[in-house]
């Protein structure tokens, strides 16, 4: 996690514990790659099961997981995680599943390093804020009129906050816009819970915990006299923050709440040190795309690769189908 400038929020253990045992029928694995009793690297996953048929995920709701690696040892990590998922494939029969090789800057695996893993690659878009200017480079990448809306809201009396007690508001929020989303699979207010909690850090001899670690998420809101607007969780790194849910009150949606709240979010992030505020993707709507490039962000592209079926039993074949069918219309990506 420490010498790969590559690696997320997502690539920590304790998220993909928190992933596994807040969905049914998981549990949390993690490719190790060793040299000599030397870690090189590795990558998290989470393999469901149901009804007798399994699927890998890494990481599960499309969070990035590429190999991370020691400096040097990149493309050897890489090909050993390769061959470990090519494994569970056949030793599970998998239906299915996914590998999001996320990226930010560092080139993604390539063909040469998957190949040993079933299933077809897409291209799929991700919208990053770089940071690594300073805020006042990325303030400038922000279109005049999105600048505007930031400076309105503020005059308005707006008020942008960092809230975890404020879970439960903001994620009735967040559920009432994702039952109207299609194919959309609402994150669990569990999972939301354990990711904002900050666990005690216990001594050497096991005894009384003596801190806090830090929590895995961020829940930010705004506010005005009237109560909660608009509230985002951000999944939290030293070199990446990540919104990964977000509710606004139907109310708000004329005021620029949302706007202003990822807007704050980036300063929150610059003045923090974070090298980056990754928007992530926008599910093939332009009006999603053009909002969070008007909030400075450059679009990255990125492989994902959809698992097949084609170590999987005939009944397993047969449910990999339908849910091919099923997910028809949803975006998916471009084939690569």
């Amino acid at each position: 996690m420490a010498a790969d400038p590559s690696a997320t929020a997502a690539h920590r253990a304790r998220l993909c514990s928190a992933l596994a045992e807040t969905q049914p029928a998981s549990e949390p694995r993690f490719v190790a790659v060793l040299r000599e009793g030397r870690l090189l690297g590795g990558a998290p996953l989470v393999i469901e099961r149901r009804a007798g048929f399994h699927w890998i995920h890494s990481l599960p709701f499309l969070l990035p997981g590429a190999p991370i690696a020691v400096p040097g040892a990149r493309a050897e990590v890489e090909a050993a995680v390769a061959g470990a998922f090519a494994n569970l494939q056949r030793e599970l029969r998998a239906v299915g599943g996914e590998w999001s090789l996320y990226r930010y800057r560092d080139e993604p695996p390539g063909p040469a390093a998957t190949e040993a893993v079933g299933g077809q690659t897409r291209i799929v878009e991700t919208a990053v804020v770089d940071l690594e200017g300073g805020l006042d480079a990325a303030w400038s990448r922000m279109e005049r009129k999105t600048r505007q809306a930031i400076h309105g809201a503020r005059v308005a009396g707006l008020v942008f906050a960092e809230e975890p007690e404020a879970l439960p508001e903001a994620y009735a929020l967040y559920l009432r816009q994702a039952r109207a989303w299609t194919g959309h699979r609402a994150r669990p207010a569990e999972l939301s819970r354990r990711l904002l909690a900050r666990p005690g850090l216990a001594d050497g001899a096991g005894g009384a915990a003596q801190g806090l670690e830090a929590s895995l998420a961020r829940l930010f809101t705004v506010r005005d006299a009237r109560g909660l607007l608009s509230a985002v969780l951000a999944l939290d790194h030293p070199r990446e923050l990540m919104p990964w849910w977000s509710g606004t009150h139907p109310d708000a949606r004329g005021r620029q709440a949302a706007v202003f709240l990822l807007a704050s979010v980036v300063e929150w992030a610059a003045h923090a040190g974070r090298a980056r505020v990754n928007l992530g993707g926008s599910a093939g709507l332009p009006a999603l795309a053009a909002f969070k490039r008007a909030l400075g962000a450059a679009t990255v592209l990125h492989p994902v690769l959809w698992l097949d079926a084609r170590h999987a039993t005939p009944a397993g074949r047969m449910i990999a189908a339908a849910q091919a069918a099923l997910r028809r219309r949803r975006a998916r990506g471009r084939v690569a």
